[in-house]
């Protein structure tokens, strides 16, 4: 009988029986394979894996980033064949096809292929990060577009249209629904989710559009779509998104749902008009994977146990802060889903919903029949509610009706615009609630942002220079301050695309309301007084937060200098009235200057 992966794995020492039980229990949460697993948890390498399955099973290995492919070896299966059994046939060698697999036991995929080209399998073991690399060349975005619009192009030449250098401002529906371009539009979307994008967005410039992804926050140049598709291109989309394809003038806005890669997507079609022509923005919301877990966000030990502490508490309000696009809808849905259960009633109100969750009623915002947030909240009221989130607080309306619920018993979650923790007491009292009312209501704030992590394949250490030393030396006690710190930078490899970086992870500002945070609220809600008190509570600022994420190699001090910055001025305050025991100060004469900090952010 043929042993299985996690059996070779320990036989060959590579990993301990103890990881192996580790790695199955991660692997049936997660449904990847095997192999996959005790990589992405460091329990051993991508090459060692290969080695171990290519000399147990006598299966030669292939490298995909080495190999000449023959393409049209490749093509006698579909790209969907390839991508359900991780296998692509690489050549023909007389009656037989090499194929290079990830799974070579993987009977199925060598029965499917044989069926499919009518030729014997040959199998060869090869790795995950290569069968990507091999199909993005072959199938990839760029270059299944750029055939897309070339035959696009011919079958225009074919019907005696002129291809000039005219940008279209309209298609017709022949045009639309031409297979090339059809073809073209999947493409862009099905390449969108392989980068692992959360935006697509497609720019008109005066004679072609820019397609653009948003990757782990930054936004990447994938292709060029050329003037006369443009135009075809947009309309098709348009349609899909259920929007009026004759008007070209209005913002329009829509909802795509589509089954990519085996996953269901909600994707948020927006349409604004340009001197240029329509530019479109779209939003990938992944409706299969809304399982997320508060120990996947990046908190360490102390701040997921701050932050579970206040989740205890039986009512109140807990605001999560932060700008657009710095996870605070994650943040909620992970905080939701650990509370939610059959004994609980949990009702959220959202605008929009972005993932529909199971034991959560959920209410989606719709202003076109006066259903806001403060409308919904009302309704809860009459819902017998044990927990409620509302999406975001904008107004003195809101804020007084989620006030009001917490002071009814109620567990409230909600979001608010500030740029840290302690921005939200005069927030709240700006819109008109009154610091009794805070004081009675509010049990906890946390601010968060999000740092692109280090690719772990490429990331490596180096000494800093004493410009970063004294960056970082404002988050520590200056008794405490270590003789020697390595920090980390990505240099950029194959499993990163080159970018050094490779998903994102949370830095967080926790402030839980002691009673000394109430007394200093009835007197004033001044930011810098509640931040100042905050932080000699063992606050640490989201600053702070990064560069234990910098020391610990997770991210590299250019990123987090990206998201965040130091307070020297506030840190030498501090220090100056602690006598510089009780902070993680810095003396400002110490500090570099904004301007070298700027300049340092901007190498």
């Amino acid at each position: 009988m043929q042993k299985k992966l996690g059996e070779m794995l320990v036989d060959s020492k590579v990993i301990t029986l103890e990881q192996l039980q580790e790695a199955l229990e991660a692997q049936r949460e997660s449904g990847k394979r095997l192999g996959e697993v005790v990589i992405e948890m460091q329990m051993t390498t991508e090459d060692e894996v290969q080695s171990v399955l290519a000399e147990q099973l006598g299966i030669q290995q292939i490298d995909l980033y080495e190999e000449k492919i023959d393409t049209d070896v490749a093509r006698l299966i579909s790209a969907d064949m390839i991508t359900r059994h991780q296998a692509m046939p690489v050549r023909q060698e007389g009656n037989n096809v090499i194929v290079a697999m990830v799974d070579p036991l993987n009977l199925l995929a060598i029965d499917d292929i044989r069926l499919s080209t009518g030729l014997d399998v040959v199998p060869r073991i090869c790795s995950p990060h290569g069968m990507k690399f091999a199909y993005d060349q072959l199938f990839g975005v760029t270059a299944e577009a750029e055939k897309h619009m070339e035959d696009f192009r011919q079958e225009q030449i074919k019907k005696g249209y002129v291809i000039d250098d005219t940008l279209a401002d309209k298609a017709t529906m022949a045009e639309v629904e031409q297979a090339p371009i059809v073809k073209l539009v999947d493409t862009v979307l099905t390449g969108a989710v392989d980068h692992g994008a959360s935006d697509i967005h497609i720019e008109p410039k005066e004679d072609h559009a820019v397609v653009r992804y948003r990757v782990d926050g930054m936004l990447h140049k994938i292709l060029t779509i050329p003037r006369h598709a443009v135009a075809a291109a947009t309309a098709r989309l348009k349609i899909m998104a259920r929007c009026d394809t004759s008007e070209r003038r209005k913002p329009q806005d829509g909802r795509i749902e589509l089954d990519i890669r085996d996953a269901m997507f909600d994707i948020r079609f927006s349409v604004c008009p340009t001197i240029n022509g329509e530019k479109i923005v779209m939003r990938l919301l992944n409706k299969s994977s809304a399982d997320f877990k508060l120990t996947d966000l990046g908190f360490d030990e102390d701040e997921l146990a701050g932050f579970n502490e206040i989740l205890a508490k039986p009512h109140g309000i807990m605001l999560i802060t932060g700008p657009t696009g710095s996870g605070k809808s994650t943040t909620l849905i992970a905080s939701l889903g650990k509370m939610a259960n059959e004994t609980v009633n949990v009702m959220t109100v959202e605008d929009p919903v972005e993932y529909q969750l199971d034991k959560i009623n959920q209410v989606h915002v719709n202003n076109k029949v006066g259903l806001n947030f403060a409308t919904a909240l009302r309704t809860f009221m009459r819902q017998d509610p044990d927990i409620i989130m509302v999406g975001e607080i904008r107004d003195f309306e809101t804020a007084d009706l989620a006030v009001n619920a917490a002071l009814t018993g109620h567990l409230v979650f909600s979001t608010l615009h500030t740029n840290d923790a302690a921005g939200s007491i005069p927030r709240l009292t700006n819109m008109g609630v009154p610091p009794f009312l805070i004081n009675a209501s509010l049990i906890g704030v946390m601010a968060q942002r999000l740092v692109r992590k280090l690719c772990q394949h490429c990331k490596e250490s180096y000494e800093p220079n004493e410009m970063e030393k004294d960056l970082i030396r404002g988050a520590y006690n200056p008794a405490d301050y270590p003789d020697r710190i390595l920090m980390y930078r990505g240099r950029g490899c194959k499993f990163c695309n080159h970018l050094g970086y490779r998903g994102r992870n949370g830095i967080f500002e926790i402030m839980p309301m002691t009673n000394e945070m109430r007394n200093l609220v009835m007197r004033s809600s001044a930011i810098h007084e509640v931040k100042k008190l905050a932080r000699t509570q063992g606050m640490l600022t989201l600053w702070e937060s990064g560069v234990k994420k910098v020391l610990h190699g997770t991210t590299s001090l250019e990123e987090l200098l990206r998201v965040a910055r130091p307070d020297y001025e506030e840190d030498a305050e501090l220090a100056q009235e602690t006598g510089g025991t009780a902070t993680r100060g810095l003396l400002a004469e110490a500090a570099p200057t904004l301007a070298e900090v700027e300049s340092f952010s901007s190498l």
